[in-house]
């Protein structure tokens, strides 16, 4: 009962429109704070400044082994740099629907000398998000796979990327009505994460899933839960939707209208093309 007081408290709290920032996250699926994001970049353009300094006394010093060094270093930090950056600049590109640039982007960081293994796989999940927003879900599964696949043989591992890969698998064959691929894909995933980003993708993936199967999996406890987790963060609006589908599901027609208006209003006509059938259940929700 109290969870559903706090959550009533903020389904009549003003709506905030604000544009959604991009975020990092640490292994374990949780947002890195900006002040972390921003001090962790800092130490590394102060190791490409002591680099290039380290550059400089060697050609003053006439050491060519400490000058050839010096530049292979140099020249892989700032080789990195400049490939964060454009991955950085396509998932902005993305996410204002300027899906030609992300693509093309994206594809130069595919090509050598700039496509690492790490690289690609980053590539290729933003290249599979860009698929999913244009509604082409064969492409975004094929990506998805190709992420998937690079960072499963990565190292040091990084399983939240694997993680978000094989969470937008199963929701592409979803969408391309591949339910028992789907059901299977997502058997192989082990348990919700702990960190509240991934933790709030892994439920979009869940009751996407359980949308496309026509039936909710659980009673209106875990439901509540998922749902306070939607109002909590906004880094997956399309959760909202698929509470309000759940609360329908279970008769609660407030509810459910509910977080209709309030996904509506954070995921706009976006998710027609990312999650047709969410985009489809809320459009027959529409009253007539």
């Amino acid at each position: 009962m109290a969870a559903t007081f706090q959550l009533a408290r903020k389904l009549t709290a003003p709506d905030d429109t604000t544009e959604r920032a991009l975020v990092a996250i640490d292994t374990q699926g949780a947002v890195i704070s900006p002040l972390r994001r921003y001090a962790g970049r800092a130490a590394v353009y102060g190791a490409l400044s002591i680099l290039s300094g380290i550059g400089v006394c060697s050609i003053l010093s006439g050491d060519p082994l400490v000058l050839a060094l010096s530049l292979v270093g140099t020249a892989a930090w700032g080789h990195g740099l400049l490939v964060t950056r454009w991955l950085e600049q396509a998932s902005q590109l993305i996410h204002v629907s300027r899906l030609d640039e992300a693509e093309s982007l994206l594809q130069r960081c595919l090509r050598p000398p700039w496509g690492s293994e790490a690289v690609r796989g980053h590539a290729h999940l933003r290249l599979s998000t860009v698929a999913s927003h244009r509604g082409d879900h064969e492409t975004a599964l094929e990506q998805a796979r190709l992420a998937a696949a690079l960072f499963s043989g990565e190292y040091p591992p990084q399983p939240q990327f694997l993680s978000l890969a094989r969470y937008q698998e199963v929701r592409a064959l979803v969408s391309l009505g591949k339910q028992a691929d789907a059901r299977r894909h997502f058997a192989a995933i082990s348990h919700p994460p702990a960190g509240d980003y991934l933790r709030a993708h892994f439920y979009v993936t869940e009751l996407y899933l359980a949308l496309g199967d026509g039936q909710i999996p659980f009673l209106d406890g875990p439901l509540w839960d998922r749902a306070q987790l939607a109002l909590d963060t906004d880094h997956a609006p399309p959760l909202l939707g698929l509470c309000a589908w759940g609360f329908d599901r279970l008769g609660e027609e407030d509810a459910a209208h509910h977080f209709r208006v309030l996904c509506q209003r954070r995921c706009g006509e976006r998710v027609q093309s990312t999650l047709p059938l969410l985009g489809r259940y809320l459009e027959q929700a529409q009253p007539t």
